[in-house]
């Protein structure tokens, strides 16, 4: 788990370097289903249908109350075999911010800012790219998944949506309230929606047009988004932030890759069961509470949904048990121990480069996970220490 939190934390950052910058479909939300109850994962839409076998972890429940597996309070020997994790090779490149790169974070930063320009009066025609809020009710009761706000609507039929659905706004007058009637197909995968005739409840904001805008790095986009007096003065933050980002960013890939030859050199003798136990049970109530938000069970969810099964699942919880029982096992030998005030100075520079304050990001991710990612920082220092680093 250490591993994966420290690179969510990376991947988090302010960081815009190209090789660390998330996409678009990173941030998508795990489904939007006003028109079909699908995830799309990678951009590629899945239909929520499928079937459901015996549970293979039932009374899972019960392990969520397990204790917490104390790693530091017994010899984890009887669980562990550490493989070497002295003189391993490792790849490191250049940490340099050359002028090419940051002039490529100008321009990608500016992207971020760009818009399509909008028609905000008008009539809505056919294929018309629409900005809309919508609500979906059924039987007067707002229905889960069916309401989205700023969404974009094409008005046209084979757009992905219900039949009817986006068809229904052609005609209609920008900035006009109004509502429709459609009926979900009877194998829409969503047992209260099934064949169900409900009401949306819409406002067309914006025709959006295919002509794109980006700004330009001056005063006044400067002085408009962020707390910088001229264009100069940003520039200059900028490129230190970028240049800190970028080394951030080298040295934990550099990390990464050290401790992927520390696990692949370590096996498990057997597993403290109650460990993976309580990882998986949390896992699993994270993609139960979505099956049920979906009208779906857990293993359908699983299968059409995340593309995954519950034996995938109950892997993935034996992998971070792997990591924990790797790295405690080498903190204990090393003698890794960061001070509190070291830990303190760890947090902060997470918050610092997620842009969030102390407090905030004590609050996102808790401080027991935030402790152990600086934990294990302190150790894969250590381990690079004794590494054999090779340069581009």
């Amino acid at each position: 788990m250490k591993r994966i939190l420290t690179l969510l934390l990376a991947a988090a950052l302010l960081c815009t370097c190209a090789a660390c910058r998330k996409t678009e479909d990173d941030d998508k939300p795990i489904a939007d289903i006003a028109g079909n109850p699908t995830v799309t994962l990678g951009g590629n839409p899945i239909p929520g249908t499928g079937s459901s076998d015996d549970d293979p972890h039932a009374g899972w429940e019960a392990w969520a109350n397990l204790p917490a597996f104390d790693y530091t309070a017994i010899d984890l020997s009887k669980y562990i075999e550490v493989g070497n994790y002295k003189g391993l090779a490792v790849s490191k490149m250049s940490d340099v911010l050359t002028d090419e790169e940051f002039e490529d974070e100008i321009e990608a930063m500016l992207d971020s800012y760009s818009y399509y320009e909008e028609i905000v009066d008008g009539t809505v025609s056919e294929g018309d790219r629409l900005r809309v809020d919508y609500a979906g009710y059924k039987d007067g009761v707002a229905f889960a998944g069916g309401t989205g706000y700023d969404q974009e609507v094409v008005a046209s039929s084979g757009t992905g949506y219900i039949e009817g659905f986006a068809e229904a706004y052609i005609g209609k007058t920008i900035g006009e309230e109004f509502s429709f009637d459609v009926a979900f197909p009877a194998d829409y995968g969503v047992d209260d929606l099934n064949g169900q005739t409900v009401t949306f409840v819409t406002t067309v904001h914006a025709i959006v047009t295919d002509n794109l805008i980006v700004p330009e790095l001056n005063d006044e986009f400067v002085t408009a988004n962020f707390a910088y007096a001229n264009a100069e003065e940003f520039r200059i933050a900028y490129r230190e932030t970028v240049e800190k980002q970028k080394a951030y960013y080298v040295n934990s890939q550099m990390y990464t890759d050290l401790w992927q030859q520390v696990l692949d050199n370590s096996a498990v003798k057997e597993y403290p069961v109650d460990a993976v136990h309580r990882i998986y049970a949390d896992q699993r109530s994270y993609y139960e509470s979505y099956a049920s938000y979906y009208g779906t069970d857990y293993t359908n969810f699983l299968t059409n949904y995340m593309a995954t099964t519950d034996d995938e699942i109950y892997g993935t919880a034996e992998a971070y048990v792997k990591e924990d029982l790797v790295m405690y096992s080498l903190v204990k030998e090393l003698g890794v121990a960061p001070t509190e005030e070291e830990y303190a100075d760890g947090i902060a520079f997470y918050a610092e480069y997620n842009g969030m304050t102390t407090e905030e990001i004590l609050d996102y991710y808790g401080e027991e996970n935030l402790r152990t990612s600086v934990l294990w920082q302190a150790l894969m220092e250590k381990i690079a220490a004794e590494a054999v680093i090779l340069g581009d």
